[in-house]
């Protein structure tokens, strides 16, 4: 290691030579990117102890190569696991870091300083020390790809983002800026915005360089040449700008459907005066197609409804009309319609070139990060002499992701932003996964593909899609932890076949092929749920070497899908279309979510009953997947997946597919006499918990018929994004119980990494028990990433039920009075400490 000490003095040498002649006066500084084998306690600490260093970040690694002594004998090819710490230094700090690891060679047993200790167990563990670097700030961030298209298009203007180092002072983070400041200006360029949120560990400006000035740049980077841009040691990333984007799809002509069903559906739209409590950021809908007409509050104080024609608000209105009416197919039947408005702020432009319509999308001229928090800000705080908005909102459905950004090894500021907005103003956030688009190439010989049978075509396609996961990760913000990740699944209500085009599936129930799927940060279930979001089918593409066979996905506005509103020609306001993906499957869930909250709005205004409305986000994030569930998708994924080197793992690796599995809402917002769900809520401080008590039914007492216990577990966390650990408060509950001791799907280590804890269970042993008897089932908090700032509000839901056979039972167990009955005696919450 210590060539690479020396490397990194010689670079702060460089780096102080090049600042002399600046008229800044920096005080030279770099990034120390310090990778272990194994973990270290109590680093933050440590490196708090050197003057000079500041800690920046810290994350987990996985897949290291087994080399430099670090391999285990028994298992030498077993990839290891360790961390990655960030952290700023100064020429000085570097000198007594370097000091402190000479004295650590020539003797590992010497003790260190007080509060130094964990340097010496960092230096035993160490892999590697150096630099962040230029190819750190550009790599995977999509943005040389993006100057090159924009270089080729003959643009005027480059814009990009900076990220840069979040300095926890003030004044440092002014220097920072300063300098990057001044090294845009060197380069003709300018800079049009910035923003700093503190509580996200979040500092960017907005910039714009000269074509000339970005040819040089990618030149000097693939040239591996200093470019004073690349070394401006305060950026962490440079990204591009309005990546955030929708696709517009052109292939397929709208329709005007069956008008008696829209005139039916337009019977129950009346006026309402009730607050909206679902918000959607999207494009700008169109307000006065027939089947939104009463249904969308729009609030554009950006003024973005004039750079969109009304052939152009097309995304808007689709995800509008899902969240309103649901697939169209469905709801013409049903006539269910959202109880309050949707209220829309739009933040997505179409972006035009050369005369056509490209995808809508956040504008260039603003920061992502920026427009949602000054959006989420207006609804519950008032600006000026102006009262806030929309207080009464408490679902905001985002159903557009940055496709330059998918999710690895950090979290983005976006998905830090959205996690802090929803513990500050308790708010759930609806986000979807992601769509990939990508070919899909089976392990088929060419021109075999007609004779394949349906369960064969089925687990060539699940095996390519998950061979390819490197690229079908979620999209940002799709790792958000204290929101909802949806994912999309392979299923819609229109009835026709598939004419020319291939249907992946054998039968639904599994995620759609475009469809981002996780896992989440440090490994949590992701995405979170899954709603239907069409069918996609593919298209037998031509292969020129005739070796294999490969699919793609056409871009069709025609069906199979799910049927919305949307734009039509000049004057037409009942138009529909069929469309697919994840940005649907969030809208379905926005809706479902809103109907949950109804049904809690309703509880609370029975007699006696109490919910305060400080518990309506977490109990409505409870209830959104409490029903969900993997079905039969598992076994098809074990067909096509499973073997003997991820046996052992397999429920945690089907996870990143399925997450919690399909929704069926149904299932909650209503009982039946053989299943009964119950809610309860209360807050937790660190080292705090409540037991809950589930009245056993008489009936099941020696039965030995199979039932299930479903419980989930809902809360929203603040975050410390410069920890690894990010998650402040762990909530979780122990499942296990002598009534259905089985667990089923999901892995039980895994559920517990997120802000929702998900667990099935069945049982069919007879169990005799008294009357009077109970489930406890123990709720408790912990502290994760730094004090636990005020107890924490939960939601719990909990369905005990009799599993269905194939011939229905003439005598039912009647285990909703049963349980009724005897929680009509309530017993309080008990409090406990934690096991």
């Amino acid at each position: 290691m210590a060539p690479q000490f020396q490397r990194l003095r010689d670079a702060m040498a460089e780096r102080r030579l090049a600042l002399q002649d600046s008229r800044l006066g920096i005080v030279p500084e770099q990034v120390l990117v310090i990778e272990t084998v194994g973990s270290i306690s109590g680093f933050v600490r440590a490196v708090k102890k050197i003057d000079g260093l500041e800690w920046l970040a810290e994350y987990e690694l996985d897949d290291l190569p087994p080399a430099h002594g670090f391999e285990d004998r028994s298992k030498p090819y077993q990839q290891l696991k360790g961390q990655l710490f960030l952290v700023m230094t100064d020429q000085q700090a570097l000198g007594q870091l370097q000091s402190l690891f000479h004295r650590w060679q020539a003797d590992p047993e010497i003790a260190f300083p007080s509060g130094l200790a964990p340097w010496r167990h960092a230096f035993a563990l160490l892999h590697r020390i150096r630099r962040w670097s230029a190819k750190d700030r550009f790599q995977e961030t999509g943005i040389i790809e993006d100057w090159r298209f924009r270089l080729e298009n003959d643009q005027s203007i480059v814009p990009f983002e900076a990220e840069l180092w979040f300095r926890q002072d003030a004044e440092r983070r002014r220097a920072s800026e300063s300098e990057l400041r001044d090294v845009v200006s060197s380069l003709q360029g300018t800079v049009v915005g910035q923003c700093v949120i503190p509580e996200i560990a979040y500092h960017a400006i907005l910039g714009r360089l000269p074509p000339a000035r970005v040819q040089e740049i990618i030149d000097g980077f693939e040239a591996s040449q200093d470019v004073r841009l690349l070394q401006c040691e305060g950026i962490m990333h440079l990204r591009p700008v309005g990546q955030c984007a929708v696709p517009v799809r052109m292939d397929g002509e709208a329709d005007s459907g069956d008008e008696s069903e829209i005139r039916g559906m337009m019977t129950q739209q009346e006026p309402v005066d009730t607050p909206p409590v679902v918000a959607l950021f999207d494009g700008m809908p169109l307000t006065a197609h027939r089947l939104l007409d009463n249904c969308v509050v729009v609030d554009d104080p950006d003024g973005y409804e004039g750079g969109y024609q009304a052939h152009e608000r097309i995304h808007g209105t689709e995800m509008a009309s899902l969240i309103c009416h649901g697939d169209i197919g469905q709801a013409a039947s049903s006539g269910e319609v959202v109880a309050s408005p949707v209220y829309v702020r739009p933040i997505l432009k179409p972006r035009r070139r050369f005369g056509r319509t490209f995808p809508e999308r956040i504008p260039e001229d603003v920061l992502p990060v920026d427009l949602i928090h000054r959006s989420v800000r207006r609804l519950f705080e008032p600006e000026g002499d102006q009262p806030p908005v929309a207080p009464t909102i408490r679902i905001i459905n985002l159903s557009v992701a940055d496709t330059d950004r998918p999710f690895a090894l950090e979290m983005s500021a976006f998905a830090r932003l959205l996690d802090w907005l929803a513990w500050k103003y308790q708010v759930l956030f609806v986000v979807s996964a992601g769509n990939h688009t990508r070919d899909i190439e089976l392990q088929v010989a060419d021109g075999t593909l007609s004779g394949l049978p349906p369960d064969q075509l089925e687990r060539e396609v699940l095996r390519s899609v998950a061979e390819d996961t490197r690229n079908r990760r979620l999209l940002s913000p799709a790792e958000t932890l204290n929101g909802l990740t949806i994912g999309a699944l392979h299923q819609d209500e229109w009835p026709g076949g598939t004419g020319d085009l291939v249907d992946p599936f054998a039968y639904p129930g599994v995620p759609s092929v475009v469809s981002a799927h996780g896992p989440g940060y440090r490994r949590a279930i992701k995405p979170d749920a899954l709603f239907p979001g069409g069918r996609q089918w593919l298209r037998a593409k031509e292969n020129l070497d005739g070796r294999q066979v490969t699919l793609e996905v056409p871009d069709l506005a025609s069906p199979p899908g799910q049927r919305v509103a949307t734009p039509g020609h000049p004057g037409q306001l009942d138009q529909t279309r069929y469309t697919w993906g994840t940005s649907n499957a969030a809208a379905l869930a926005s809706r479902g979510a809103a109907a949950a909250y109804g049904m809690i709005d309703r509880l609370r205004r029975q007699p006696g009953v109490h919910i305060p409305e400080e518990y309506d986000v977490v109990l409505t994030k409870a209830l959104l997947i409490h029903s969900a569930e993997w079905g039969g998708a598992f076994a098809r994924y074990e067909a096509a997946l499973k073997n003997s080197e991820n046996s052992g793992r397999f429920r945690e690796y089907v996870g990143r597919f399925l997450g919690y599995g399909g929704v069926a809402l149904e299932r909650v917002m209503g009982c039946t006499e053989e299943r009964i769900t119950v809610v309860g809520f209360g807050k937790l401080d660190d080292e705090e918990g409540h037991v809950f008590s589930l009245p056993l039914p008489p009936c099941l007492s020696g039965v030995g018929d199979a039932r299930r216990l479903t419980i989930t577990l809902a809360w929203l966390s603040p975050v410390n994004p410069s920890r690894r650990e990010y998650r402040v408060a762990q909530l979780w509950f122990d499942p296990r119980n002598p009534v259905a001791p089985d667990r089923l799907f999901a892995d039980h280590h895994a559920v517990q990494r997120g802000t929702a804890q998900h667990e099935i269970l069945m049982g069919e042993r007879a169990t005799v028990f008294q009357d009077g008897d109970a489930i406890a089932i123990q709720v408790s908090c912990r502290a994760d990433a730094g004090e636990v700032p005020a107890p924490i509000p939960y939601g719990l839901a909990i369905s005990l039920e009799m599993v269905e056979g194939v011939q229905p039972r003439l005598t039912p167990y009647p285990i909703y009075h049963e349980v009724r009955d005897r929680l009509a005696i309530r017993v309080p919450v008990q409090p406990t400490d934690p096991p």
